[in-house]
């Protein structure tokens, strides 16, 4: 009687063992191992995804790659690419042009909330045009130096 309890929990281990996901490594002499645990070039032969077990290797076993898919996501990302740069050279373009406004500009005003514009003062001017100058370099880069 008192082997019973030693008998059950021997099963119960046993029982959950063979429930186990079952990977299949070859190491680079060709010999071939398993296990239950996954490591990198592992291969599932055995998995117990019937009964609603996720295991966390699950996530960690590279997935093969879809060929139509790869190949639409890499004609997605270049298109993203492509639409950025356009973005990109559109705002340049916009800081360029409010930054030589601002340059060529004799008087510079603002409009206030109640809609009058009032013009702002020499050193608030400056403050400005320095202000459009580092939003250019910000969405352009750097200009180059002068020679």
């Amino acid at each position: 009687m008192r082997r019973l309890p030693l008998y059950t929990a021997a099963l119960a281990v046993l029982a959950a063992a063979a429930h186990a996901d079952v990977y299949k490594v070859v190491d680079a002499q060709g010999h071939v191992e398993y296990t239950d645990r996954w490591v990198p070039g592992a291969e599932r032969i055995k998995s117990d995804h019937l009964h609603g077990r996720d295991t966390p290797d699950d996530d960690a076993q590279p997935k093969k790659p879809d060929a139509s898919k790869s190949k639409a996501e890499q004609t997605a990302a270049q298109a993203v690419q492509q639409d950025v740069a356009a973005t990109r050279e559109k705002q340049c373009k916009d800081a360029k042009e409010r930054y030589d406004k601002m340059i060529e500009a004799r008087r510079i005003y603002q409009t206030e909330k109640d809609g009058q514009q009032s013009f702002l003062s020499d050193s608030e001017a400056d403050q400005q045009r320095v202000q459009a100058r580092l939003d250019m370099e910000q969405v352009c880069g750097p200009a180059p130096a002068d020679k």
